[in-house]
């Protein structure tokens, strides 16, 4: 699949990080997309990753513009193969696995 592939019913679901490409950018370690256009993300350590929940849009070329921890929105190419997502913008890229659905953890 290419970057067109990727629609908001693509993206909907939880995502584990699986490869930064050494990024220096801290992506989150889990991010979970949800039908009504927000995200929610977690991660390990003390730094605040780029992404933390706000609100994403699937553009018309297959883009995904995600709004960042610090309220700038920023387009990202994504290109999905299989349970592969790979988001990317400028030098920084980051690939998430498709996680399969498990029991509600709100409870």
């Amino acid at each position: 699949m290419n970057g067109t592939d990727v629609t908001v019913d693509a993206l909907v679901g939880r995502w584990r990080r699986v490869d930064d490409g050494g990024s220096t950018t801290p992506y989150p370690q889990e991010i979970e997309f949800f039908p009504d256009r927000t995200y929610r993300a977690t991660t390990e350590g003390t730094r605040r990753p780029v992404w933390d929940e706000a609100a994403f849009d699937v553009l018309p070329d297959g883009a995904v513009r995600i709004q960042t921890a610090h309220d700038r929105k920023v387009d990202y190419t994504a290109r999905r193969s299989g349970d592969l997502l790979t988001l990317a913008a400028g030098d920084a890229s980051v690939t998430y696995r498709r996680m399969p659905p498990g029991p509600s953890t709100n409870g």
